[in-house]
């Protein structure tokens, strides 16, 4: 398959980064082929040994308010499930795909390129989201770049959590002793003025979130989901956005399942099947 270029972004971007191609799978690591929003887009992943895609990159992506011909940065983008869910919804956007693990970079790239009638242009690159000032600049993550950032950080920190054994796997699972201040760091120094910055997390690291908003961020939403109707939280997206004055909101949980079943409520069920919007407002 072609690597895609990215004529519409910023110099940076061709000149300081090679991007990771298109051209192959990584070598001995075991493919499953999965759709996304109801057959809209066919993934390719690892079958094992690294973070799966799922529900949480699709309703990252259904909360995210982009719009055709922006430009959404995926941070830690695992093989661009998140993103490309946006671009499957929207259409016409432009895509920066953000990943640590070349393999799962590769296995990215092959991605955006399966799904290129969605894009007008897009790109992968292979480094660390915790690079600051110049290396970061160097990378291709410039200020005011993005006018919308996404992120799936890892779920788990290692003083609470046993780390897996296998080293992918624990990369993508596990936060680093920075925890997630990196993350919200790079977020904001690549956002425009007025960009939103919308991360999915567990429930239980709301507080930490929050306090990472704090002073980077304004016009906080935060959208729970629970795994049934009248259950308790147990994962949140929360949204900031540069430059906001706005207050802070707090929205109504949403179910994924019905009340008792494992039945899709409704609302999720379009969210995943006809690749609908969370509006956060």
């Amino acid at each position: 398959m072609p690597s895609m270029t990215v004529p519409s972004l910023p110099p940076a971007l061709l000149e300081d980064v090679a991007t990771v191609s298109a051209d192959a799978l990584p070598s001995g690591v075991v493919m499953s082929e999965d759709d996304f929003l109801g057959g809209r887009i066919s993934l390719l992943q690892p079958r094992k040994g690294h973070h799966r895609s799922g529900t949480d990159a699709v309703l990252l992506a259904a909360c995210t308010p982009a719009r055709p011909g922006e430009l959404v940065v995926d941070l830690g983008s695992g093989v661009g499930a998140a993103g490309l869910c946006v671009a499957a919804r929207v259409g016409g956007l432009r895509l920066l795909a953000v990943e640590i693990d070349p393999e799962v970079a590769a296995i990215a790239a092959i991605n955006v390129a399966r799904s290129a009638k969605y894009l007008a242009a897009a790109s992968v690159i292979s480094c660390d989201v915790a690079l600051r000032g110049e290396p970061r600049k160097l990378a291709g993550l410039t200020e005011n770049l993005a006018h919308h950032v996404i992120a799936n950080p890892p779920y788990y920190r290692p003083e609470r959590f046993q780390t897996s054994p296998n080293e992918a796997r624990a990369t993508a699972h596990m936060l680093t002793d920075e925890g997630m201040e990196p993350w919200f760091r790079t977020a904001v120094s690549i956002l425009k003025s007025g960009g939103t910055f919308t991360v999915v997390q567990r429930a239980d690291e709301l507080p930490a979130l929050l306090k990472l908003m704090e002073g980077r961020f304004g016009g906080i939403t935060v959208q729970p989901f629970s795994p049934r109707e009248g259950e308790a939280a147990h994962r949140v997206v929360v949204q900031g956005k540069k430059q906001s004055r706005a207050p802070f909101r707090l929205l109504p949980a949403i179910a994924l399942h019905d009340a008792g079943t494992d039945t899709p409520g409704a609302r999720v069920e379009a969210v995943h099947r006809h690749g609908a919007a969370i509006d956060l407002g």
